[in-house]
């Protein structure tokens, strides 16, 4: 015996039977086998259930859902009946959720994903670069002691040239002593503010910049000190006398002098003399100044005021001292913070690291060795600090932002 039943939905499109309705209803009570059509349906008894089974005649709806598969089947088509097979009905069919073309037969989806893409820090350490910037420093410096040398065989003749008129020189008397007053200040502002930036979270790309930076200053002092030399400030310093000639070697030998004593003369080791443009020790006191009102936390406002004043205090030192001529600090000021400032700006502008017809900065004769050491950092550098030693592990905090 068949059971013929109704399909899953019928139509719910009106409430009262129609015509068509109740002739297809009567058809099917004249016809025990049940002439198949798109509205009905044929479901076979179980394997494990008799035929003639009693409960064929309380099959529910509820039984045809147990009946049905558990994985969906990838041959479905749309809520709308648009289904691989062929169906004359347009009705609408609740399935599940509609499988993606991509499925498989095993209920597996497969997703497709974008290829990884690998991140880059925004400011790489770049230590291979650090060091060559500090490389490059050094030859610089070189540069800069060796023109010293030399120069000093040129200086004027302390009692037959004075010295050349200026405005604070003339009108304040010399203080010997202010010369060392001046030096211990620039000691005390280089050491701490390099020590600040050993803490610096990004500490390779400030020391990049400092090195190349003080290349650059060192450099340029290189030159205007030999193309232009300068009766001495102050007939009291003590020079050395002159050779009346010079040789490599003699030459090696003032330079390591000079190194030894890292370019100062409160240790006694700098007695040439004609290094006058422009300050060197104007450019280390502004320099430091620098570097900590940009690279510290805002909130230490009064650090950034401290410096400020050392620097004051040591460029006031140097005039009373007469070490330098009022147009040598001048010219070194200008300098140091016109390339300190002009740096700054190319590094923290992504759209200023390239040549074009608008950047007007890129003109700068550095500009391709500042591509070179700035190309990869992006963006300004955040104002954190941690401590940068695998010792010990309990200051291994998180950085502290500005």
């Amino acid at each position: 015996m068949r059971m013929i039943l109704e399909p899953k939905f019928v139509d719910y499109g009106s409430i009262h039977p129609t015509s068509a309705d109740i002739s297809h209803h009567q058809a099917q009570q004249h016809n025990p086998h049940g002439v198949l059509n798109p509205r009905t349906s044929t479901l076979l008894p179980i394997n494990d259930e008799p035929a003639n089974t009693s409960h064929q005649s309380k099959m529910t709806q509820g039984d045809l859902y147990q009946r049905q598969p558990l994985l969906p089947n990838p041959n479905k088509g749309d809520k709308w009946g648009h289904s691989a097979h062929s169906t004359n009905s347009n009705e609408y069919y609740d399935e599940e959720e509609i499988v993606q073309k991509s499925s498989e037969r095993n209920g597996h989806i497969s997703i497709d994903l974008p290829p990884p893409v690998r991140e880059e820090p925004r400011f790489p350490q770049e230590r291979c670069k650090t060091l060559l910037a500090a490389i490059v420093m050094f030859f610089s410096f070189v540069l800069t002691l060796t023109s010293l040398s030399l120069v000093h065989e040129r200086v004027p003749d302390k009692e037959v040239y004075p010295p050349l008129p200026d405005v604070f020189l003339d009108n304040v008397p010399a203080y010997n002593w202010a010369l060392d007053v001046s030096e211990y200040i620039i000691i005390f502002s280089v050491n701490t503010s390099l020590i600040a930036m050993i803490f610096h979270k990004h500490r390779f790309i400030v020391f990049r910049r400092i090195f190349l930076l003080m290349s650059l200053l060192y450099l340029y002092r290189a030159i205007t000190m030999y193309v232009t030399v300068l009766p001495l400030s102050n007939r009291n310093y003590p020079c050395s006398p002159k050779a009346n000639g010079t040789s490599p070697l003699m030459i090696v030998k003032r330079v390591a002098k000079l190194m030894s004593g890292m370019g100062l003369s409160v240790n006694g080791q700098h007695v040439y003399c004609g290094d006058f443009i422009y300050s060197g020790h104007t450019v280390i006191l502004t320099f430091t100044f620098l570097l900590i009102s940009e690279y510290t936390p805002k909130k230490l406002y009064l650090v950034h005021w401290l410096y400020w004043i050392l620097s004051c205090l040591g460029v006031i030192m140097l005039e009373l001292s007469h070490g330098h001529y009022s147009i040598d600090v001048i010219i070194a000021y200008f300098v140091t913070t016109r390339l300190f400032w002009t740096y700054h700006t190319l590094a923290n502008n992504s759209i200023l690291k390239q040549h074009s017809p608008s950047n007007l900065l890129g003109r700068e004769w550095w500009f391709s060795l500042f591509l070179y050491f700035e190309g990869n950092v992006s963006g300004p550098l955040p104002r954190q600090y941690n401590w940068p030693f695998p010792w010990p592990r309990r200051w291994h905090l998180k950085s502290r932002d500005s």
